[in-house]
């Protein structure tokens, strides 16, 4: 008889023995620790919007600068994950890059907006160079540390859970946030681009804040040495070839690319769907909101349904939502209410997808050092970000050029008959199709089914 989710990870805990026990500090932590999401709304939700209706810059040369960063940006998650899992302080492996990163972080999300009046080639060149240091170097310092933080304070797969939920409710209060108030507050501030520096250096003495408060109150008890029993850094390519060998890591990777492309698409297009579609730009917020709502209010409640539900699971019940949000959106276009529903819907599967898949990486974690015997904990999270910033890079491009190609320019109060269909049409199904991949991805990870039989060999190695 199948056990349940619920029994499964009981039995698993009982059987498998973990030395560490997290805290109300380190619960905390992980929640200020969310933080880390605000740089990620604001270029997910704002940054094109910024560059086409404010700068004035062509969607397809913006689709094509981060197209090419994305790039630089994968790269950079391999060689600063391998970094971040070579050091050792006694603060631990990432809490001293947490405190390192907090203060350079707010400066990143104030640079996006300082765009200095050059001219158009050389505000592409500004954008080129500042998308890459926010992104590609601060931002993916932060996220290597913030996300590989609970694999270093706890093995138990619970507790990971537990912290990994904890960081999503953080994440949730601030999306909901940044997503449904920035509009109105630059609209207040004057709309114009003083507006957008103003709101972003709000958000940057927040994020920085709240990062040093992270750094402050976690503690790291997972020491890698004493799992390996050999105190050898793993070099770069020996870790990357054993990321290469782990079908999970690219089970875990196709899930979070896919849903990262529903997400992009459906945020970006909030604003211009709301701008031109309906009529009015303000209900893009009311989307936003809609969309990331969920983040908070589910956040919290998934701390205690993931001590009994497998991460697998949470993911398949959300990406189901999310299938009938879309199909909602497609039969109603233009009824706000239903509209407001199905995108509370998707921002379901939003939350399970950012709570949980971190989970199932973690897990992905252990497998492979059981299979190659090599632990690289923050090069695999690395791995995992470098190739969803590069998915997440190709569908943004693509999203430029299918605007560009569809005759959309910001400078335009009326956009063409053409334009407006294009839009709609990139709005209602391009997340349809992503939706139905994501579900085959979390149907065939069966890793949860072996997770306690791979722990339990590895003690008995160690």
């Amino acid at each position: 008889m199948e056990k349940s989710d619920g029994e499964g990870i009981r039995e698993m805990e009982k059987n498998t023995v973990y030395k560490e026990n997290i805290g109300i500090q380190d619960r905390l932590g992980m929640m200020f620790s969310g933080a880390n999401i605000t740089l990620f709304i604001v270029i997910a939700a704002f940054l094109t919007y910024f560059y086409t209706d404010v700068v004035g810059l062509n969607p397809g040369v913006i689709g094509t600068v981060l197209l090419v960063s994305k790039v630089f940006d994968g790269i950079s998650d391999l060689v600063l994950g391998n970094i971040v899992d070579r050091t050792r302080t006694a603060k631990g492996v990432c809490r001293p890059w947490v405190f390192r990163i907090a203060v350079f972080f707010g400066l990143g999300i104030v640079m996006l907006f300082t765009v200095p009046d050059v001219g158009n080639a050389g505000k592409v060149a500004y954008l080129f160079i500042v998308y890459n240091v926010s992104q590609t170097l601060i931002y993916t310092i932060s996220s290597l540390a913030v996300q590989s933080l609970p694999t270093y304070i706890t093995r138990n797969p619970a507790q990971q859970r537990e912290l990994y939920a904890w960081n999503n409710v953080g994440c949730g209060i601030l999306s909901t946030l940044v997503s449904g108030i920035t509009i109105q507050l630059v609209t207040r501030l004057g709309g114009d681009q003083k507006a957008w520096v103003l709101v972003a250096f709000g958000y940057a003495v927040i994020t920085s804040l709240f990062l040093l408060l992270t750094g402050m109150l976690c503690k790291e008890r997972v020491n890698p040495d004493e799992l390996t029993n050999s105190e050898e850094k793993v070099s770069f390519w020996k870790a990357l070839k054993a990321i290469c060998q782990n079908k999970y890591w690219f089970l875990v990777l196709g899930i979070v690319i896919v849903g990262a492309g529903v997400y992009a698409t459906s945020m970006q297009m909030h604003t211009y769907y709301a701008k031109y579609v309906l009529g009015d730009v303000n209900i893009a917020g009311a989307l936003n909101s809609a969309y990331v709502a969920p983040t908070l209010i589910l956040g919290i409640l998934l701390v205690p349904i993931s001590r009994y539900i497998s991460a697998k699971r949470i993911i398949l019940i959300g990406v189901s939502l999310q299938l009938l949000g879309c199909i909602m959106i497609i039969a109603a276009p233009a009824n706000i209410k239903i509209l407001t529903v199905a995108t509370i819907f998707k921002g379901v599967s939003q939350c399970c997808g950012t709570g949980m898949f971190l989970a199932m990486l973690g897990q992905a974690i252990e497998y492979g050092q059981w299979k190659t015997g090599v632990r690289s904990q923050a090069m695999m999270v690395a791995a995992n970000g470098a190739g969803q910033k590069i998915g997440n890079g190709v569908i943004t491009a693509v999203l430029g050029f299918i605007m560009s190609a569809i005759g959309y320019s910001g400078t335009q109060e009326v956009q063409s008959a053409a334009t407006m269909s294009g839009i709609s049409g990139i709005y209602l199904y391009i997340p349809l199709v992503l939706t139905i991949l994501q579900i085959v991805f979390v149907l065939m990870y069966d890793l949860d089914k072996k997770y306690d039989t791979i722990v339990r060999e590895l003690q008995e190695r160690a």
